[in-house]
């Protein structure tokens, strides 16, 4: 049995949440013992550079936001071999997040619901984290960035331009998060009511940012898979005309049968996620970097985001039931 095998059935026997956190701290250790490359199989390839929104990805492959919650690890996964990551989601104070327990993982049907709800230490602790971190990975860091569960609809902008001239120094692109399920009217700020106001007060903000640096600060919108392709399209299309920079597809999914509350990720969001994706792109055409995230399970299902003309992708629950068998399958076809 490979180390990665062995790991996986260990971590499979936990509870989720304690699973998560006990296996990202096992992979931090063996960091910094140097044996990442000595028990975990890592292919060479060559060090192809790509070229998105103005950043130098190593490689099309990264970790979807929530994974490393507070940037503890992304310096780690990135020794792993992903040439992104993406860390959050962050508010600007500490949260606690939904009452216990709130990650539900199915192994046989590769299935996870969680209803984390933006737990986080904050923006003072997770930049911290960042800037001691960072100058130990060599990929791209996105932030991901939310509003506070008590913040109301009306003043969430001053929250996101808050998190936005806070990370200006460390994050290599921004994730704006508005399609968590799991706090209270936050996909409302996807309603025209909200968005068009929200979006041209973050993409200001980012022209403001980027005019004192000689690096441009990218906005990415994460999207939910339970839009109408009615206000889908709104969304895509003001979005391109405020001057965003790409949009991640997609964040979990309401739309399942399970008894319980929150968002399902893994192999029921394949389907969604690729319809999204499908339907963007005819959109966008090539104005628009296009992150595709949610239910790659597989080195096929890798294969049909490409085909469908993901820029990048982006694991979560894939990776927490296939570990770095599935990113190494990954790396290799993003690489041909």
């Amino acid at each position: 049995m490979s180390f990665n095998n062995f790991v996986l059935k260990f971590s499979q026997k936990l509870p989720p949440e304690f699973s998560n956190k006990i296996s990202l701290t096992g992979l931090k250790i063996i960091y910094k013992l140097h044996l990442i490359n000595v028990l975990f199989s890592s292919a060479t390839r060559e060090n192809k550079i790509n070229k998105y929104f103005g950043l130098d990805f190593p490689n099309k492959v990264g970790v979807a936001g929530g994974l490393d919650k507070n940037a503890n690890y992304f310096h780690v996964l990135g020794k792993l071999g992903f040439g992104f990551v993406e860390v959050g989601t962050i508010t600007l104070k500490p949260q606690s997040g939904n009452p216990k327990p709130r990650i539900h993982r199915f192994n046989n049907e590769e299935t996870i619901i969680n209803s984390l709800g933006f737990n986080n230490v904050g923006s003072v602790k997770a930049l911290e984290n960042i800037e001691k971190n960072k100058k130990n990975f060599s990929g791209v860091l996105g932030v991901s960035i939310g509003k506070g569960k008590e913040i109301s609809n009306e003043r969430a902008h001053e929250d996101y331009l808050h998190l936005l001239d806070y990370f200006k120094d460390v994050a290599d692109y921004y994730a704006v998060n508005i399609s968590s399920p799991n706090t209270n009217d936050l996909r409302k700020l996807s309603s025209g009511d909200y968005f068009n106001k929200l979006i041209d007060e973050i993409t200001n903000k980012r022209d403001q940012i980027s005019k004192g640096f000689s690096k441009y600060k990218p906005i990415v919108v994460k999207i939910s898979p339970d839009e109408s392709l009615n206000n889908l399209e709104k969304i895509i299309l003001y979005s391109l005309a405020s001057g965003v920079d790409g949009f991640i597809l997609t964040n979990t999914s309401l739309d399942h049968d399970y008894n319980l509350p929150g968002g399902v990720s893994g192999k029921p969001l394949r389907q969604k996620s690729e319809e999204s994706l499908k339907f963007v792109r005819s959109i966008v055409n090539d104005k628009a970097v296009i992150i595709s995230s949610g239910g790659l399970m597989t080195k096929e299902d890798a294969i049909k985001r490409f085909s469908l003309k993901a820029d990048l992708i982006q694991l979560y629950s894939g990776f927490v039931f296939k570990g770095n068998s599935l990113l190494q399958d990954c790396l290799d076809v993003s690489s041909t």
